[in-house]
């Protein structure tokens, strides 16, 4: 090969080199992961009541694998969702996981989908953890609420804190791809919202219990419930469950987090809807949607002109019958 045709070759090649890492810098994000409010009482619920942790572990498996099955089978293939992958997620809930799943494995295609609305999940997630380790934590009732509130700041100092006004939720239930999910995929869809039945119900109980002998029996027949939920899902709700429908007293004290706690589990909802819609055929029409809503109708960053923030004044009253017929 002469040195002209060399230097041809690897010109081009430098060239092709350039252009290919243009392109993979469009789809790159800047995972800028934040770490967890750490304070004493970190882990509280794990050492105090592995029970409800071992179920919480559950829930993080379920919905990553829901949507990693979602996106590989472009929601076409009920059995894999309905049968197959609802019956994975039952059977790591029955292993009792004694911590949280690597989420990124379960789902990686997603992950590499939707990072930015992963990270907005896991930083919910982590406000979640907080409060139950609050809650189970020996500290007094005064030293409690001063930690809530802390570690509500510090989530919402993040620039991935989803809003903490009171969203219209059935406005959003009306976008145009909006019950793709639970129309396809009822079964599964009901098992989503037992598990949100089970991250708000248990608030109001372990509040009131005076102590942890008190919280461990509390919650034994809101778990016994859930069980129940998920061998038998409770096909005949029609809404998510919300906070303040089951734990009245935490939403009123804090109604900045049931409210940021309600519009996660919407987002949740959104989401499925995206990846199990039609009118959303490739993966890069899902990615769009999925960061278009979540800019302009979830994260706190956008509540200056977010057309789904309810009046003040106004309330939420679902229409028609009762969203859950408790059994």
């Amino acid at each position: 090969m002469s040195r002209k045709v060399l230097l041809s070759l690897m010109g081009i090649a430098a060239g092709l080199t350039l252009a290919l890492a243009a392109t993979a810098c469009t789809q790159l994000e800047q995972r800028d992961k934040r770490f967890y409010y750490r304070a004493l009482w970190n882990f509280s619920l794990r050492e105090n009541l592995q029970e409800l942790d071992a179920d919480f572990n559950g829930i993080d498996f379920g919905h990553s694998n829901l949507y990693e099955t979602l996106l590989l089978t472009g929601a076409k293939d009920v059995p894999a969702i309905e049968e197959r992958a609802r019956q994975e997620t039952l059977r790591f809930i029955a292993s009792r996981p004694s911590l949280p799943p690597n989420e990124e494995a379960i789902a990686p295609t997603y992950m590499k989908l939707a990072w930015r609305a992963q990270n907005t999940f896991d930083e919910a997630h982590a406000l979640h953890r907080s409060t139950y380790d609050i809650y189970l934590s020996d500290l007094s009732a005064t030293d409690k609420d001063r930690d809530v509130r802390k570690v509500l700041a510090y989530y919402q100092d993040s620039r991935y804190a989803i809003t903490a006004k009171r969203l219209n939720h059935r406005r959003l239930d009306s976008l145009p791809y909006a019950a793709s999910f639970r129309n396809k995929f009822p079964r599964f869809n009901a098992t989503i919202w037992a598990y949100h039945y089970l991250q708000v119900a248990v608030y109001d109980p372990l509040s009131a219990a005076p102590d942890l002998p008190a919280k461990q029996q509390v919650v034994r027949p809101i778990l016994t419930t859930y069980h129940g939920y998920l061998e038998k899902p409770p096909l005949d709700w029609t809404f998510m469950p919300l906070t303040a429908e089951y734990s009245p007293r935490f939403a009123e004290q804090y109604q900045a987090i049931a409210n940021i706690f309600d519009n996660l589990h919407m987002l949740h909802d959104t989401i499925s809807d995206i990846l199990a819609s039609d009118l959303l055929p490739t993966w890069e029409a899902k990615r769009k949607e999925i960061y278009r809503v979540l800019d302009t109708y979830y994260l706190a960053s956008a509540d200056a002109t977010n057309p789904m923030v309810l009046p003040a004044i106004q309330r939420e009253a679902p229409a028609g019958p009762p969203a859950h017929q408790h059994r």
